[in-house]
């Protein structure tokens, strides 16, 4: 919440040497102004001054904002009604804890729902008390030297009269930080349900463009170059937590937190340009420090590329699913399953192509599928004896499996071989489901 400003000296107001700052809070005790005073300060042109403290806050808190009609109008209501209200303080007219203001409330909510920061409410308020205060103390002093008043009685008079406008300050100040911070949380919560339904709207087949506003609300450039991240078992709230670090880590200010159910969470990570390969690998690494799964998609742009990049996450994830949390690495990139993802959309002729290749060593039992084992590591790293140190067995021991492998094809192995690799790494797949 806002506090006033604590010593006089802040705002230029004399203090001698025995003043305590504590006696900044004797407005709120009932403290008044002389009669003289009063007069004074009921004087002061209302009107004219709300003019200076308007210009005064746009400058210093909302330039961006002055051509908005609106905001300026609820911003001038906001200090017409303050500067009544603390008029009416100071000439003993009411008492402070009479005060309840309206406009200053709509003020705030109209600042929040335009979010607008709450420091620079915060920063108007300062300013624009600064200029009532000059206003008033002022016009005090000048009546002051003009009347000849001795200078005991005219810096008491003015120490009073800063003091009831520091507490009004407080006053008025706190309660329309209050009501921005609940009327922020209460549209925090609403754009949030629908920037939700925007999301939902863009990655749905038949999505149309949304239209100016949505935009405004999505608050993310959907024209440029994405990389979505589906983290399945990380819920919206924690993926909000991991956020900034995959931002530093893939250089990206702009992204974007779905929830697609209670435990899982999508993010997309946005550049305006390309991105480097040092950044996306800067992205895997730090998904691979922090443990989670995650499956990341490959590079596309524009709002058909937001879409996209969502379905290749789904498809990495169906690839998981088939492979068995057990066998499945924790991080997955669409480019490592892009060949399983081709040949799963059509399931059937999958398994029949896979069983056509493997033709015995495609049965469900222990020994094909140690045969499989042996036979794709062989593939994969070329010679007896790396396959042996990587399954852990003795090189006769793979030599004897291979041989029998090939008893089992009844060809060579090296015969059809993209097409035994192949089905063998659906085979993998298949097994699981």
């Amino acid at each position: 919440m806002c506090r006033a400003p604590q010593p006089l000296s802040r705002y230029g107001a004399p203090m001698t040497a025995h003043s305590p700052a504590h006696e900044l809070d004797a407005g709120q005790a009932g403290e008044q102004l002389p009669a003289w005073a009063r007069l004074v300060a009921d004087g002061v042109d209302l009107a004219q001054t709300a003019e200076v403290v308007v210009e005064r806050d746009l400058e210093a808190a909302f330039p961006h904002l002055r051509g908005h009609a609106e905001f300026v109008e609820r911003l001038r209501a906001s200090v017409a009604e303050n500067l009544r209200a603390l008029q009416d303080v100071l000439c003993g007219r009411r008492a402070l804890e009479e005060v309840r203001l309206v406009e200053p409330f709509a003020f705030a909510a109209v600042q929040a729902q335009l979010r607008v920061p709450q420091t620079s409410l915060q920063r108007s308020y300062r300013v624009g008390f600064l200029a009532m205060w000059e206003e008033w103390s002022r016009r005090l002093v000048a009546h002051a030297e003009a009347e000849d008043l001795p200078r005991t009685e005219a810096l008491s008079a003015l120490h009073t009269l800063t003091s009831l406008l520091l507490a009004y300050h407080d006053h008025a100040a706190s309660q329309v930080a209050e009501s921005y911070a609940r009327t922020d949380e209460a549209l925090s919560r609403s754009r949030a349900h629908v920037r939700s339904g925007l999301v939902r709207q863009l990655l749905r087949a038949d999505a149309s463009p949304l239209s100016p506003s949505d935009l405004v609300i999505l608050d993310h450039p959907l024209d440029g170059t994405h990389a979505a991240v589906l983290l399945p078992s990380v819920a919206e709230g924690t993926a909000v937590q991991m956020l900034a670090g995959l931002r530093n880590a893939s250089r990206t200010r702009n992204a974007l937190v779905h929830a697609v159910d209670l435990s899982s969470s999508v993010i997309w990570l946005t550049r305006p340009g390309a991105w480097s390969d040092v950044a996306q690998q800067a992205l895997l690494d730090h998904l691979t420090v922090l443990g989670v799964q995650a499956s990341v998609s490959d590079l596309r742009s524009g709002p058909d590329g937001l879409r996209e990049t969502w379905h290749q996450v789904l498809e990495i994830e169906r690839v998981r699913a088939a492979w068995g949390a057990l066998h499945s690495p924790r991080l997955l990139r669409h480019s490592d399953v892009s060949l399983e993802v081709l040949l799963m959309r059509d399931p059937v002729l999958a398994r029949r192509f896979a069983q056509e290749e493997l033709g015995p060593l495609a049965e469900p039992n222990e020994q094909a599928a140690r045969l499989r084992e042996t036979l794709e590591a062989s593939f994969r790293w070329g010679s007896h004896v790396t396959t042996a140190e990587h399954l852990y067995l003795h090189e006769h021991t793979v030599r004897n499996r291979l041989v029998k492998a090939g008893e089992l094809l009844g060809r060579p192995l090296q015969e059809r071989r993209t097409e035994l690799q192949v089905a063998l790494r659906l085979i993998r797949l298949l097994d699981q489901e």
